[in-house]
């Protein structure tokens, strides 16, 4: 009788561990820029040359037709947003990357809005929005490399090319966009 209890209660304790393992791993955030060693501070927009860039490289056009490469930026902290013209959820976010970005780019931040799934025209977009900062097109397989599956997504980069973390909000005053930014433009 007691050997069936305590195999009822060892079960059932099993059973309790695997589903409270499963709700954190599901619902824990992923990586968070605030965990970060401080030594990963990039100094305001200083390019490092004496270290091999440690990121996946990609090179997209801007849209003034000249190519744009992740690791130009080495050095940096940036961030990638994946974008559309046709999602809302973008047109909600953009104006506040754009206070972001320029309230940080000259301490070092790089913001590259990355267009895919493209439908219109983003130059025209682009243009008529008045937006400060670099926009590369038809960022599709990059995108995929980095596992964006809609829009808004966006990409954490630290100075050493490293993904902090992927995102997907349209929140502008979310708070992870600003934490970033602090963290990683110190001086």
């Amino acid at each position: 009788m007691q050997s069936s209890v305590f195999r009822k209660v060892i079960a059932s304790a099993g059973l309790l561990f695997i589903i409270a393992g499963f709700a954190v791993w599901k619902y824990l955030p992923q990586t968070e820029v605030s965990s970060l060693p401080p030594g990963k501070v990039a100094a305001s927009g200083e390019k490092k040359t004496d270290v091999p860039y440690q990121g996946v490289d990609w090179s997209l056009k801007n849209l003034e037709g000249q190519e744009v490469r992740l690791s130009d930026y080495q050095g940096r902290p940036v961030l990638l947003v994946f974008w559309a013209t046709w999602c809302p959820y973008c047109k909600k976010l953009l104006p506040g990357i754009a206070e972001l970005n320029e309230k940080y780019e000259s301490k070092g931040l790089k913001v590259i809005a990355v267009n895919i799934r493209e439908d219109w025209k983003p130059e025209v977009y682009w243009r008529n929005h008045e937006y400060k900062f670099d926009a590369v097109l038809e960022g599709d397989a990059v995108a995929e490399n980095y596992g964006i599956t809609g829009t808004p997504g966006l990409v954490f980069i630290d100075p050493d090319g490293e993904v902090l973390g992927i995102r997907s909000f349209s929140d502008p005053q979310h708070p992870l966009l600003e934490k970033f930014a602090v963290f990683y433009t110190k001086e």
